[in-house]
């Protein structure tokens, strides 16, 4: 069996179209085609079928590209192994939320290595749909994950199907965080729907629940008046959201920081108080996997800021 074929079979699943992904591979629509079929022979089953929507996956072709995608993503870690006598090449690729503790410990961690050696390191932040989506399809190492507490059987039963495994990091309250300067920083006892209602809410826009659409949607508009107008911005960087912080009177809801991040960018984090405002964040990874040294010690490294920001002491 010519694993080189895996690759062309999960091109097609997600082009849906064998001439896109012929186009995409550099070689003739007949040649994939003919490839596909070869697969398909070995095999034993039909992996693809045609629809007005493209070309799916069958129910036998769906299991086959899980399985693909896995042995795929083992022969692209072996490759990546130098020969003996070269120095090793660091890789790693991790992806996370867009969480202040979290990005500090990957700064940290790398302000900490020795960098006299190839490395190569890919820190991506980004919902946690897609995170799942990296970890079991893009050959990423680990993955962290951020839910509400009322969404955690839809996250779990997500995991089971795709085959991965997860450990608990950190349950907590979101606070809100904003500019220093802000009018509200001075009040007592902030809800979340009195800021909601004043003031400009920072969201991330592309934040979704495996199974349930609109489930955040629903979470956040229950705990704020429903006859007021909605003040919101959606954005997908965390950097655009620290810098608009800074100069407007807006706030986010953000896991609680370490005090480094909120000194440095001039913000003030408060304790918000909404109905349900229970948050977990879980290391996700492929069952099986056995974390390097490395990984283990930026793991170390997000527990240390955690601790650090979990006893800052929040108004």
């Amino acid at each position: 069996m010519n694993t080189l074929h895996f690759r062309y079979a999960v091109e097609i699943e997600k082009t849906h179209s064998i001439t896109q992904a012929a186009e995409n591979l550099y070689m003739a629509q007949p040649n994939l085609s003919k490839s596909i079929k070869e697969l398909e022979n070995s095999l034993g089953i039909t992996i693809f079928r045609r629809t007005s929507k493209g070309v799916i996956p069958t129910e036998q072709g769906l299991k086959f590209l899980e399985y693909a995608k896995q042995v795929l993503i083992q022969i692209d870690k072996m490759e990546a192994i130098h020969a003996p006598g070269k120095a090793q090449s660091r890789k790693l690729k991790v992806s996370a939320p867009r969480s202040g503790y979290i990005s500090r410990a990957f700064t940290q961690y790398i302000a900490d290595m020795d960098v006299s050696n190839e490395m190569e390191l890919c820190f991506c932040e980004t919902n946690s749909i897609s995170t799942i989506e990296n970890v079991r399809e893009h050959g990423y190492d680990f993955g962290i994950i951020r839910f509400n507490l009322l969404h955690e059987k839809y996250f779990s039963d997500f995991l089971a199907e795709k085959n991965l495994t997860a450990n608990a990091l950190w349950e907590f309250a979101m606070t809100a965080v904003m500019s220093s300067d802000h009018p509200a920083v001075k009040r007592e006892d902030l809800t979340y729907g009195e800021l909601s209602d004043e003031f400009t809410e920072l969201c991330y826009a592309d934040d979704s629940v495996p199974y349930v659409s609109g489930a955040i949607e629903r979470l956040m508009a229950g705990n704020r008046p429903a006859d007021r107008p909605t003040k919101k911005i959606y954005i997908y960087d965390r950097g655009t959201a620290l810098a608009f912080l800074s100069e407007n009177n807006a706030f986010i809801l953000d896991s609680p920081l370490s005090p480094e991040i909120s000194e440095e960018h001039g913000l003030i984090q408060r304790k918000c108080g909404f109905r349900d405002n229970h948050y977990k964040d879980m290391i996700i990874y492929a069952e099986g996997h056995k974390f390097t040294e490395k990984e283990i010690c930026l793991i170390n490294k997000v527990h240390e800021i955690k601790n650090a920001a979990e006893f800052a002491g929040i108004r």
